[in-house]
């Protein structure tokens, strides 16, 4: 019975011990500004050095190595009570006590202080904490020193000042949200004390069974195990400007990926020798076939599992979001259009029984080459004699055909031993060419195409024209949903900041100069007068902290200070060299960057960009749209 215990225990600690390292990778990398954050990061982390010592522990055969195990261990146990201390320190930041918080961030340190203190009296072998070498055995523990009392008092005060932090903050807060996170913060935030706490230092009395100690250490793991991951969860939204949803849906991708698949190959490690009994066949057999079916049916588990659980968190919004999740399988994207152009480029040339031919097709602000069946040299040599500048007005010119016509022989352009022709959308836009190496004078014979090969061309290139007028819908649409973009991250950090905010917060957020719906035109007259003027010079925008905090290093210049501050906004914007150069974020930045950092005029970055005045001023907007966003995403870096 009492080994049986012993496998359990291990089991269950193994399982502790996967759940609170993968949360505290979570944690830290979601969350490291925020301080309440910070402090479940290193509660966290002392329970993995507990449980990672227990395992390590029940392995070693060494009496020097246990001992050095054993003590090692008071690194996680002596930082819980400090940790303590850290997170209630957090919590009266974010409730009426503020005031109090700032005046108590030097006791967070001194408790550190003390924590390290306790660990070194026990990690260099003195008896003042802890005595004792430690015997083997499944409840192996130190004797009590004379010392440690008072680190059990200190672990007592930590946790009761933890508790009060919770129902303080929980008093202070103003949503219903915010109160129900700190109430299951309250109700689990005694399980880091729990894992670590070293109980058993105390003693326990004779007449208590080994097997009932070994049963209460296991399901103590398991209460861990819950009231950690309802910790972690509580915690995870604190000071993260982002939609509870999506906070929501990382935590359980996270804890799919992470806890879930770790438990299952931990258990399917500990019943392998039952199956080297029952089968016959060598552990390492089992063991390579086991991880083979792991590493394939578990991915496959949780993929099927994930809609599932998408569907409770997204339970408010399932409409969109299901159109969200399938709108990359029906969107036709650039690709799709240049197999789409290349594969009926290839049928017209076959059907002419022609070996060459080539799509023109609009890119950005021009026309370019998409598509090109057969030899390059030869439509190179085309494009050199006929230029697309002088090609395009005669395309143009020629009026569009009816939908389901077949194409007339007037209906193609004949040039340089190429017939080409004009693409138009369903409003009869001109939208490129089809050009093919087919020769002139055969095609201006009315018996040279039968009626077949007209039916086919005609078909081929109304699937082209779909094609092009849905690209070219699709990217209007993206680049309005660009434009938006700003304004939607904008709401989703208000919404956050009023969901988590208390009453000194929400006075403060009335004067946040990023709040204010004059913000992005105060950006525009900043930039407009970039290299000065009244409107920079006296510009609220100094009030900014970034402008603040960099004042010093432009040698006590306001004005430098916002003109270095307005120039970081814009090159946080420039896109990555791998990005086309054609794409929107290119345009906004090399927009930005002429206009206001290069001081040209409007007409030249217009020509430079080949964009119209009108859609040069359409694009400012979003560009000093976007300017204004990255102000306000450093602004909030600073006050993290």
């Amino acid at each position: 019975m009492i080994a049986i215990l012993e496998q359990l225990n291990l089991l269950f600690a193994a399982v502790v011990l996967i759940v609170t390292f993968s949360l505290l990778a979570y944690i830290a990398m979601q969350n490291w500004r925020n301080d309440i954050a910070r402090a479940l990061v290193i509660l966290l982390a002392g329970v993995v050095i507990v449980y990672g010592g227990d395992l390590l522990l029940a392995r070693a055969t060494r009496a020097a190595t246990m001992d050095v195990l054993g003590r090692a261990q008071w690194l996680g146990i002596a930082m819980v009570p400090a940790a303590y201390i850290h997170l209630a320190n957090g919590l009266f930041a974010i409730s009426e006590y503020q005031a109090l918080a700032l005046r108590s961030r030097r006791l967070v340190y001194l408790a550190y202080l003390g924590s390290l203190i306790f660990f070194l009296l026990v990690a260099l072998g003195t008896d003042l904490v802890v005595q004792g070498g430690l015997p083997s055995g499944p409840i192996a523990q130190f004797r009590p020193g004379p010392l440690f009392w008072s680190y059990a008092l200190f672990f007592v005060i930590g946790a009761v000042v933890a508790f009060v932090a919770i129902v303080q903050s929980q008093r202070s807060a103003l949503t219903a949200n915010q109160r129900r996170r700190l109430m299951y913060l309250g109700a689990s935030f005694a399980a880091p004390g729990i894992g670590v706490f070293p109980f058993l230092v105390v003693g326990m009395p004779a007449a208590v069974p080994i097997s009932v100690v070994l049963f209460l250490q296991a399901i103590a793991s398991i209460i861990v195990t819950v009231m950690i991951t309802i910790m972690t969860y509580s915690i995870a939204f604190q000071g993260v400007l982002l939609p509870d949803r999506l906070i929501k849906q990382d935590f359980l991708r996270w804890w799919l990926y992470g806890p879930f698949i770790g438990i299952s190959i931990v258990l399917f490690i500990q019943v392998v020798p039952l199956f080297e009994r029952l089968l016959g066949f060598p552990q390492n057999t089992l063991l390579t076939f086991g991880v083979m079916l792991m590493t394939v049916l578990m991915p496959l588990f949780v993929s099927r599992v994930k809609p599932y659980l998408d569907t409770l968190v997204y339970m408010q919004d399932q409409d969109e979001i299901d159109y969200l999740r399938k709108l990359p399988r029906s969107t036709f994207t650039r690709a799709d259009l240049r197999a789409l152009l290349e594969n009926s480029l290839v049928a017209i040339c076959g059907a002419l029984r022609v070996e060459t031919g080539f799509v023109l097709v609009p890119d950005a602000n021009d026309y370019s080459i998409r598509a090109v069946c057969g030899s390059r040299r030869e439509v190179k040599r085309f494009l050199g004699e006929y230029p697309l500048p002088d090609l395009l007005p005669q395309l143009q010119q020629l009026p569009p055909r009816g939908r389901g016509m077949l194409p007339p022989s007037d209906a193609f352009v004949a040039c340089g031993g190429f017939c080409l022709l004009p693409l138009h959308s369903p409003d009869g836009l001109f939208l490129g060419a089809v050009a093919v190496a087919y020769q002139p004078e055969t095609l201006q014979s009315e018996n040279s195409l039968t009626t077949e090969t007209r039916q086919l061309i005609s078909v081929l290139t109304h699937q082209m024209e779909l094609a092009l007028s849905t690209v070219q819908m699709q990217q209007r649409i993206f680049d309005a949903l660009r434009g938006l973009a700003p304004e939607m991250e904008s709401l989703q950090h208000v919404v956050s900041q009023l969901e988590q905010g208390t009453a000194p917060d929400l006075a403060a957020t009335d004067g946040e100069m990023v709040l204010s719906p004059d913000f992005p035109q105060l950006v525009k007259d900043a930039l407009t007068q970039f290299w000065g003027g009244p409107k920079l010079a006296d510009s609220p925008l100094m009030g900014l902290r970034t402008v603040k905090r960099v004042i010093q290093d432009q040698g006590g210049s306001p004005t430098r200070a916002l003109q270095v501050v307005l120039r970081q906004a814009i090159s946080n914007l420039r896109p990555d060299e791998q990005l086309a150069p054609s794409g929107q974020e290119w345009l906004l930045y090399n927009l930005l960057e002429g206009r206001f950092l290069q001081r040209k005029t409007v007409r030249d970055v217009a020509n430079r960009l080949a964009m119209s005045e009108s859609d040069f001023y359409r694009k400012q907007r979003i560009a000093i749209e976007e300017v204004a966003r990255q102000l306000a995403l450093m602004e909030e870096d600073v006050r993290s």
